[in-house]
């Protein structure tokens, strides 16, 4: 079982839990719309991927929620949802640059399965997700 975070407004998250939960191989654990309470709940939770959507809350910095959910052991996947808006955050190219981050446009609801197919597989096979 691959644990999901969601970190979106709370009707994108029920849209979003829906859909990832009709796969049995993920389960949603929590959402937040605030990176900053994501942050403090993956410290908690430990999740296998963290997926962001536009709608959270600018409540941090984009580039210290990343780095803090990867610095977690097992580091957390991450899946950024975009929009065209949102597609190029220049705070977070260093770090899409490193390949540590999936992306996914937010209206395509089976790149955001495909990626996390993808980490999933990456996961059962013991390869770290980079």
């Amino acid at each position: 079982m691959i644990t999901v975070l969601l970190v979106a407004t709370d009707e994108e998250a029920a849209v979003l839990r829906e859909r990832i939960h009709r796969n049995p191989h993920f389960r949603v654990i929590a959402h937040t719309p605030s990176p900053r309470l994501a942050l403090a709940q993956a410290y908690v939770l430990l999740p296998d991927v963290t997926v962001l959507d536009p709608s959270m809350d600018g409540d941090s910095d984009p580039a210290a929620l990343f780095t803090g959910l990867r610095s977690l052991t097992p580091p957390s996947a991450v899946v950024l949802r975009t929009t065209p808006a949102t597609a190029v955050f220049p705070e977070l190219r260093t770090v899409l640059e490193e390949g540590a981050v999936h992306t996914a446009a937010r209206d395509d609801h089976d790149a955001l399965m495909d990626a996390l197919l993808t980490i999933g597989r990456r996961r059962e096979s013991c390869d770290p997700d980079h």
